[in-house]
């Protein structure tokens, strides 16, 4: 049995670098911070590091200095297994590897961890929170809530699979003048009806009333617009400074009027509108503790929780802890008043409670409580963290919500650390991009017109794939034709959802996320679907030989294609490393393609037909074939999607 995992491959070569430099009189922490890359050229090795930053310590020439190092390591190194060849390539020295020891390590450990392979790989495991999702109670989740769930979960996966533990949590906006607004049509147009009834999912059909209000309001808006109050303040914004202002850059009169009508539309649901009052008075009636508000509220959102479950279970989302900010939104006044007695808070002007952000290295004064004593969404977020880290003995409390609210995250972790300084550092905004569609894909939008339901969306990808899988399998009976156009469905959307890097914009076309043939779930499921068929076709794998044996059966390996691929695996922990220290699984993703595409190419290979081979170059393909499998299935399980034996 080896006594080497692939992840100490580097470290060996680092320790090998490191003594190198210090034998030469590089100092210990100058020799640490050079470091090793993978050679331009095959050729030339597999790894190693440049010697630019040796000339002063040194006084030589770089290509001296790495003829020096060559020369003194290759005697050195004569014994080493893992180590063929030490070479001087102008100022670089460069590892060339022995490719029978680097196949018998990494086929070793991918055949004892099977879907496991590199867990626990961190030294000082801690526990960490991770708050994902975060929807409304008034209506179905949607493609942004998608890549939130996809990230905040795949991110939870990566810190487990390093060895720490985890948390996941959700807090839930179960509140508020928009809960009411679904609440306030269901209470006038519902007659009872019920999911059950309708028989449609508990988030859509609260959804149903949420877009209801909608209309209800731009009717009542337009009939007011017509009168003689809206007349009146219409030619008072003409006459006023800000109208005429209007007026020079906007020279059509219909479009002129609706400028100021679009603008005054917040105005007047908040002081003249009907529906607008009926509601903020159901709001009243909640914060009161009105009892038939609040059991229509209870019942109307439990609609919407079984709804979010049904989503969740699809995508394969789950979570420790639900938070509510039903809850959640009292938390945060007590911390701010003592904030203010400890002189880290001031009032201003009408007895608001503020901090001023110049203590964090921001500018202006941020309202922690009103005037008035009630609270705003920065007390809750104080009051929830703080309570998290008390309750949950966490060491590290991460959020994953969009880039734009990165100032509200700057805030928060600035003020946290004002009144908790060992919080410093603990905080992280895990943000991301905007997911948007292709034109012409309108029909998968909402009746509002500005996002797709997350359900929508996972049925549209079961529809796509469905069509591919009986082209290609037409002889499948229909159960098994849709269980695998669900997985490929899956697989499509959160491939495509996370390959990308999380802070980009990700233009997302279902068609070409479900590609079998480009940089989707699709493709790397089928290279694993096509690695467990040669295991079918040929009697299945063979039995993992002991050390010494497998060496020398690895030896019959050497082809580019193999040199290729063992290489790419060889960079696992690398991934892993980069993944959990940036909290980006992209790289995950962009490691599962790589990886596929090097066993596609030296599958596809003339040379490479295991079924024309015999003796130790078929065992030692088929073994090679079997690492790989085994650690895309990793990959994928860490980016939640599901292998299929066969496509």
């Amino acid at each position: 049995m080896s006594l080497m995992k692939i992840a100490e491959i580097e470290q060996h070569l680092e320790s090998i670098k490191n003594q190198a430099l210090i034998d030469l009189g590089v100092p210990a922490e100058q020799a640490q911070e050079i470091a090793l890359a993978d050679a331009p050229n095959p050729e030339m090795g597999d790894r190693g590091f440049p010697t630019f930053a040796l000339a002063r310590v040194l006084r030589k020439g770089p290509p001296m200095i790495a003829q020096e190092i060559t020369q003194k390591l290759s005697e050195s190194l004569a014994s080493d297994e893992l180590i063929a060849e030490v070479i001087a390539a102008g100022p670089y020295v460069n590892f060339k590897l022995n490719p029978a020891k680097l196949a018998q390590i990494i086929i070793e450990q991918a055949q004892q961890e099977t879907d496991q392979i590199g867990k626990g790989f961190i030294k000082d495991p801690t526990h960490w929170m991770i708050e994902y999702s975060a929807p409304n109670t008034n209506k179905p989740q949607h493609l942004g809530h998608v890549r939130n769930d996809l990230l905040g979960e795949s991110v939870a996966q990566v810190l487990d699979f390093a060895g720490n533990k985890v948390t996941r949590v959700n807090l839930i906006n179960d509140r508020g003048i928009h809960i009411c607004k679904s609440m306030l049509m269901y209470q006038m147009f519902g007659d009872g009806q019920t999911p059950e009834s309708t028989g449609k999912k508990g988030d859509h059909f609260v959804g149903y009333y949420y877009v209801m209000f909608g209309q209800k309001f731009d009717e009542e808006y337009n009939v007011w617009k017509q009168g003689d109050e809206a007349q009146t303040l219409l030619s008072q914004w003409l006459e006023s400074e800000a109208g005429q202002k209007a007026a020079k850059e906007i020279t059509d009169t219909g479009k002129l009027h609706n400028t100021f009508f679009k603008t005054y539309k917040d105005t007047y649901f908040n002081t003249q509108s009907t529906l607008g009052h009926l509601t903020r008075s159901m709001l009243v009636a909640w914060e009161d503790n009105d009892a038939d508000v609040r059991a229509l509220w209870e019942t109307m959102n439990q609609w919407v929780f079984d709804g979010f479950d049904e989503t969740y279970k699809r995508l394969g989302v789950a979570f420790d802890k639900v938070y509510y900010e039903s809850d959640t939104y009292i938390l945060g006044k007590g911390i701010v008043e003592q904030g203010l007695k400890d002189g880290i808070f001031h009032t201003i002007d009408g007895g608001a409670i503020a901090c001023d952000l110049e203590k964090i290295g921001l500018s202006g004064d941020k309202i922690l409580q009103r005037s008035n004593g009630t609270s705003v969404y920065m007390t809750q977020d104080l009051g929830t963290a703080l309570k998290r880290f008390e309750e949950h003995d966490i060491d590290s409390m991460a959020y994953v919500v969009g880039d734009e609210q990165r100032h509200h995250f700057q805030v928060l972790f600035g003020i946290l650390a004002l009144l908790k300084p060992e919080l410093e550092g603990k905080m992280h905004h895990i943000s991301y991009g905007m997911v948007e569609l292709p034109k012409g894909l309108g029909r998968m939008k909402t009746r509002e017109g500005t996002t797709v339901d997350a359900d929508d969306l996972m049925s549209a990808m079961f529809e796509e794939a469905l069509t591919e899988v009986k082209e290609r399998y037409p002889d499948l009976d229909e159960d098994e034709q849709h269980a695998r156009a669900e997985a490929i469905g899956m697989a499509s959307l959160k491939f495509f959802i996370l390959y990308f890097n999380r802070t980009t914009t990700v233009h997302f076309d279902p068609k070409e996320a479900i590609d079998f043939k480009g940089k989707t779930g699709p493709y790397i499921m089928y290279a694993y679907a096509r690695i467990q068929s040669i295991a079918r076709e040929l009697g299945g794998w063979p039995e993992l030989p002991e050390s010494a044996d497998l060496i020398k059966i690895c030896s019959a390996l050497g082809t580019k294609q193999e040199l290729d691929l063992l290489n790419r695996l060889r960079a696992w922990p690398h991934s892993l490393e980069v993944v959990t220290r940036d909290l980006d699984p992209s790289k995950i993703a962009g490691f599962a393609y790589d990886l596929a595409s090097d066993f596609s190419t030296m599958y596809n290979h003339k040379g490479h037909k295991i079924k024309d081979m015999d003796g130790d170059r078929r065992t030692a393909q088929l073994l090679l074939c079997r690492a790989t499998g085994n650690l895309l299935e990793t990959a994928l399980k860490i980016l939640g999607i599901e292998v299929l034996e066969q496509m």
